[in-house]
């Protein structure tokens, strides 16, 4: 198709995209339970081949033993194999 991806901004969390798109002609790649806000306004697919992303977690060594903590990032963990 002669056509090649072009990034123009990153943004560290999905959720100030619609902000920008809305002032803006760019386009975004997000996870497809997003693209169904009612801020992004039209869903296609992409016309390239998208790679995914990886997702990181980081926490203070103060928190690393807390019951709560661990659990949260089970989860989170198991969450993200369930979705690969």
């Amino acid at each position: 198709m002669g056509r090649k991806r072009r990034i123009g901004l990153s943004v560290s969390s999905f959720l100030v995209l619609p902000e920008v798109l809305a002032v803006s002609e760019m386009i975004a790649v997000v996870p497809s339970r997003m693209a169904h806000s009612p801020a992004l306004i039209c869903v296609q697919e992409p016309p390239v081949e998208i790679q995914g992303f990886t997702k990181s977690m980081a926490w203070h060594e103060r928190s690393h033993r807390d019951a709560a903590q661990q659990w949260l990032r089970e989860l989170l963990h198991e969450t993200s194999q369930r979705e690969a």
